[in-house]
């Protein structure tokens, strides 16, 4: 995963995302087509996706927009189903070192958007977030 960062652009193995990606062009693209899509609220569309070995993906479009993309490295006790909040904390952890690493120092702030590394513990995860300016 590689994140541009003059656009907002989020490149994986499977394909590109793109701030101005719009829905229904995402579902037809090779990135979108295994896509699970849910229905959160009038107007609101999620997109699940797994766009390369040990990352998961949320789409989530207001309307036909692309408005945050949240992003989940894997971790090994993913494949045991096993969590705690000391867990979730070390995913954030290789989070914050991810994005340390690919775009030095937050805040992650630009004219497209920002980037947040947030872990929700009433959610009970850990995500990168990318937000779209409107």
């Amino acid at each position: 995963m590689k994140l541009g960062i003059t656009d907002g652009s989020l490149v994986f193995a499977a394909g590109t995302i793109e701030r101005t990606t719009h829905r229904e062009s995402f579902l037809a693209s090779a990135i979108g087509r295994d896509a699970k899509m849910e229905l959160v609220n009038e107007g609101w569309r999620q997109a699940n996706i797994r766009p390369e070995p040990g990352i998961a993906a949320t789409l989530v479009f207001k309307g036909d927009r692309l408005h945050q993309v949240w992003v989940l490295m894997e971790i090994p006790s993913d494949e045991t189903g096993e969590w705690t909040m000391e867990i979730e904390r070390k995913r954030k952890a290789l989070h914050d070192k991810w994005l340390h690493a690919e775009i030095g120092e937050p805040p992650y702030e630009y004219a497209w958007g920002r980037i947040n590394s947030e872990f929700d513990a009433k959610g009970c995860v850990s995500e990168i977030i990318i937000t779209y300016a409107d």
